[in-house]
């Protein structure tokens, strides 16, 4: 079983929005009450709403890692789907700021505070760097904690 499958989603769980619309793509949804996006630079990230338009507005958002595969343990992960769930959250939830960057360098790094954060190969025609010494591009969504109000 994926995590996708997993019937305890209680592992990560953030109150947030997401980040602007114009950085997705709709997928056409097979399963009804359910719509789908990818970002627009990697196929690897999806978001699954129970809503057509999930954007300006607060949800319990839950990142779920697919292995594609059943070994948890042994299998690298292939796509992150932030699942979207109505508020308000039945447990615990840290509400953050969700920010989406891209990233120019050999590796992704921060540091300042954050509670999670997932990084993927930005991702156009020439995505290969052919040049070991050309910086790659990254698409980083990063998970700060909210401030407190």
């Amino acid at each position: 079983m994926n995590l996708i499958d997993r019937p305890d989603r209680d592992f990560l769980k953030f109150i947030g929005q997401l980040p602007p619309q114009d950085n997705y793509i709709p997928v056409q949804s097979f399963n009804q009450g359910a719509w789908y996006w990818v970002d627009k630079n990697t196929p690897c990230l999806q978001i699954i709403s129970p809503a057509p338009h999930p954007w300006g507005q607060e949800w319990v958002i839950s990142p779920i890692v697919d292995r594609g595969i059943k070994d948890l343990v042994k299998a690298p992960p292939v796509s992150v789907s932030l699942k979207l769930f109505p508020l308000p959250p039945l447990d615990k939830a840290t509400s953050v700021e969700i920010t989406r960057q891209i990233e120019h360098g050999k590796f992704v790094h921060t540091q300042e505070k954050l509670y999670h954060f997932v990084t993927f190969s930005y991702q156009h025609d020439d995505s290969f760097v052919k040049d070991e010494k050309q910086l790659s591009e990254w698409v980083t969504y990063f998970f700060y904690p909210k401030a407190k109000q």
